[in-house]
Order: C-alpha cells, then structure tokens, then sequence
C-alpha cells in the first residue's frame, strides 16, 4: 500500500474516531513502519502552523525579530513533535501500557491533522463572524481537541478517563511551556 493511501486511510480513521466511531482505529498502521511514517503528520500539518506563526507577524512592532522569531518557532514546532512521544515512550510502561504506545502515537499524530483544521476553521469563523469573537470560537476549538484527545488516549490505551485526562493536558502543558520558551528566546528575554 501507498504512502498517499496509508495517510488518506489514517485521516479518514481520525474522522471516523472523531465520530465516536471505534472503528475508526481499523484504518490505521500500527506496526513500527505505520509509527513513523505517522509523523509524517507534522509535515501536513506545517503549512497551517507556519502560516499561522507568520500571520502573528502582522501585528509585530517594526523592530520585532521576525527571522529569529520564525526560526525559534519552527525549531519548537520540531521540539514539540519529538518531546511528547519521548516523554511516553517513558510513562506508558509506568501505567503498564508500554505495548500500546505506538497505536497511541500513531493514532495521536495522525489526529493532528483534523486538530489543525478544527482550529483553522475557528478562525476562520472568528473572521466571518467578528461580532462574536474569533477568541470563543478557538476557545471551542481548543476544549473540542482536548476532549477528542482524551477519547484517543482512552481508546487506545484503554486507562480511565482521568488518566486519559492527565496524558492530554501533560500534552497541553508541555507544548505552552515550550511555545512560551520559543518567544522568549525570539525576543532575547528568556532570563
């Protein structure tokens, strides 16, 4: 099967999932080839991130480092992708879920993707509809992909949902600690 036909079949998994349709986890490859080719994800999902990233360049001050600030953020984007993974690859095995990390990650990755576009649709929706506030149309955003990260964790490492829960804001956590070490490094105020 196709790389192009592999990723197709784990999006269409992730909107099935997305669905509250478990089935949705039969459209994904979960062996050690199926693990790293869903980071391939992070390659989709980039255009979005580093457009987004740009457009926050808008409303910079003239003498904003705007190269450095983009290349703290891309070396974060790549920190982010890699850190997460990492840290549960060591937790798992704690919770007794070490045999299911790479249908988690797989399946966690590939979620990223319908993430993105739920967020660039908020957007999207905050711009069409500036009366209401692009900031609670995100907010939705943000409270939809926790809670559907919180069904992937479930599901995947079959833990209760509090412990779902805790794997997804560490998640959270762990991406504003690094965003927010990214800006400070951009504008050379990290001490």
């Amino acid at each position: 099967m196709s790389t192009s036909t592999q990723t197709l079949r784990a999006l269409y998994g992730t909107w099935r999932l997305a669905r509250a349709d478990a089935q949705g986890l039969e459209f994904f490859d979960f062996s050690i080839n199926g693990f790293w080719r869903s980071f391939l994800a992070a390659v989709i999902v980039f255009p979005a991130f580093a457009f987004l990233r740009w457009h926050d360049l808008f409303d910079a001050p003239d003498d904003f480092p705007a190269m450095r600030y983009m290349v703290v953020e891309v070396i974060s984007y790549v920190i982010k992708w890699v850190a997460f993974p990492l840290i549960m690859f060591h937790v798992l095995p704690m919770l007794r879920r070490g045999e299911r990390y790479i249908n988690f990650i797989v399946v966690y990755n590939w979620a990223s993707v319908l993430q993105m576009g739920l967020y660039l649709a908020a957007l999207m929706l905050g711009v069409l509809f500036p009366s209401l506030g692009a900031g609670g149309f995100v907010f939705i955003a943000i409270i939809a992909t926790l809670v559907y990260g919180v069904y992937i964790a479930k599901l995947t490492l079959d833990v209760p949902i509090p412990t779902a829960g805790a794997i997804v804001m560490a998640d959270f956590l762990l991406s504003m600690v690094i965003t927010s070490i990214g800006i400070r490094l951009a504008v050379g105020q990290l001490f």
